[in-house]
C-alpha cells in the first residue's frame, strides 16, 4: 500500500459525496479495537455494491481509511460519511465538512484537501501542502544555500521535493518553491554560476483500491519494524490472547485433514464451532479469533473482518439448529387436529413487499411468501 494510493482514495471519496469527516491519531496497540468498533457501529466493511444500495435507500454511506504515521508507532485515521440517515451523525459530534476552511480534511500537518479551479472554469478536489509545511520547505532551502559553497545541499533538498506526491496543488507549490530557490540562489551567490532547479514531481496515476492486513502492520510496528516490508517479523510481543492461542494450537490435535476449495471456510467453522463459542464466552474479539484460525489453517481465513463475522454467525446458528430440534421434539406436544385446522383457517397470506436494508444485510427474510425485488444495476459513480 502506498501513501499516494490512500490520498487518492480519500480524494475520490470526497468527490463522490463523502463530504463529512472525523479524523484523529491512534496508537498501534489500540488500532484494531478502533477498526472493529467502527465496523460494528457504522458498517464500514461493506462492499461497493452494498454501499450503493444503502445510499439509494437514503442512508448515509460510511468509509474508514487509515495509514501508519511516518517515524512513529501510530496510525492516522479518517472516517468519511455522506449526507443521509446514519448513527454517525448522532454519535460523532466532532464531525466537520471538507468544504469548510476550518474543517478541511488534512493528512497530519503536511497536506490538506482543497478545491482548485480547472481550465474549463470548474473546480476539482486536490491535495496541497499546508502553509506551515511550505514555510518549512522555504527555511530548508535558505539554510541549504547559505551553509555550504557547493551545490550538494540544495540538490538534496530539491531531490526530496521531486519525490512528493504529484497532485495538482502540490505540483503548483513545488514550482513556486523552485522559483523561490532560484531567486534566493541569485541573491546570495551572485558570483556563482546560474543554477536551474530540477523538474517538478510526476503526475499521479490512477491506482485501484489497495489494502493491507491491519493486523500484520500493527504487529510490525509493535516490534519496531517498517510497516510495509517483505522480511519476516523478528520477534512478537505476545498478549494474553496470543499466549492462549499457542496453548490451544499445541494441545488440540484433531487429526482431520484440512479441506480446500470454496466451502473450506464453512467446513472449518463447523469443526471449530465449540472452540469459537468458548472464545466468545471469554470475550475474545472477532479479529483475534480470525487470527487464531489463520495461524491454524492458513490462507482460508485471510478474509475481511465483516465477512468473517457473518460466516461465524451463520455457522454457529446452523450448528445450534439440531440441538434446538431435538429439544422441540421432547418438549413440544403435537396439537390436535381441530386446533391445527383452526390455526390454518386464521392464517393470512403475507403480502409481497420490499425488504429493508437491514433485513437484506442481516439475511433475515420474514415469511415464506416474501418476494425479493432486486434493484437495477448501479452506475460506476454510485459504487462509492
Amino acid at each position: 500500500m502506498h501513501k499516494t494510493s490512500v490520498m487518492q482514495a480519500l480524494q475520490s471519496a470526497v468527490a463522490r459525496g463523502y463530504v463529512w469527516h472525523v479524523s484523529g491519531v491512534v496508537a498501534a496497540e489500540k488500532f484494531l479495537a478502533l477498526q472493529e468498533k467502527f465496523a460494528e457501529r457504522y458498517d464500514t466493511g461493506l462492499s461497493r455494491w452494498q454501499r450503493c444500495r444503502q445510499r439509494r435507500q437514503g442512508a448515509a454511506g460510511v468509509r474508514f481509511f487509515a495509514y501508519p504515521e511516518q517515524g512513529t508507532t501510530r496510525f492516522l485515521w479518517w472516517l468519511l460519511f455522506t449526507e443521509g440517515e446514519n448513527t454517525a451523525f448522532q454519535q460523532e459530534h466532532g464531525r466537520r465538512q471538507v468544504s469548510d476552511k476550518k474543517g478541511r480534511l488534512c493528512w497530519g500537518t503536511e497536506f490538506e484537501l482543497v478545491q482548485l479551479p480547472t481550465q474549463n472554469g470548474k473546480v476539482s478536489w486536490s491535495w496541497r501542502m499546508t502553509r506551515e509545511r511550505v514555510q518549512e520547505w522555504q527555511g530548508e532551502i535558505q539554510a541549504a544555500i547559505r551553509t555550504t559553497r557547493s551545490e550538494d545541499a540544495i540538490k538534496a533538498v530539491m531531490a526530496r521535493l521531486v519525490r512528493l506526491p504529484g497532485f495538482k496543488g502540490v505540483r503548483q507549490q513545488v514550482f513556486e518553491l523552485h522559483r523561490f530557490a532560484k531567486d534566493d540562489w541569485g541573491r546570495i551567490r551572485r558570483k556563482a554560476k546560474s543554477w536551474e532547479p530540477p523538474a517538478r514531481p510526476g503526475y499521479v496515476r490512477f491506482r485501484s483500491d489497495e489494502t493491507a492486513s491491519a493486523a500484520q502492520i500493527v504487529q510490525r510496528l509493535l516490534v519496531e519494524q517498517t510497516p510495509f516490508g517483505t522480511e519476516p517479523v523478528i520477534s512478537k510481543q505476545e498478549s494474553p490472547e496470543e499466549e492462549t492461542m499457542a496453548v490451544v494450537n499445541a494441545d488440540r490435535k484433531t487429526g482431520l485433514p484440512i479441506p480446500r476449495g470454496r466451502d473450506a471456510c464453512r467446513v472449518l467453522l463447523f469443526r471449530e464451532a465449540e472452540q469459537i463459542q468458548t472464545f466468545i464466552a471469554e470475550r475474545w474479539s472477532y479479529e483475534s479469533i480470525r487470527l487464531w484460525l489463520l495461524d491454524r489453517y492458513g490462507a482460508t481465513f485471510d478474509i475481511p473482518l465483516p465477512a468473517f463475522r457473518e460466516r461465524v454467525r451463520r455457522a454457529l446458528q446452523v450448528k445450534a439448529a439440531p440441538v434446538l430440534k431435538e429439544v422441540s421434539r421432547t418438549i413440544i406436544q403435537p396439537a390436535s387436529i381441530v386446533e391445527q385446522a383452526e390455526e390454518k383457517k386464521n392464517e393470512q397470506p403475507e403480502k409481497t413487499r420490499r425488504l429493508t436494508w437491514e433485513e437484506k444485510r442481516a439475511g433475515r427474510f420474514p415469511g415464506s411468501g416474501t418476494t425479493v425485488v432486486h434493484n437495477s444495476k448501479p452506475r460506476r459513480d454510485e459504487l462509492y
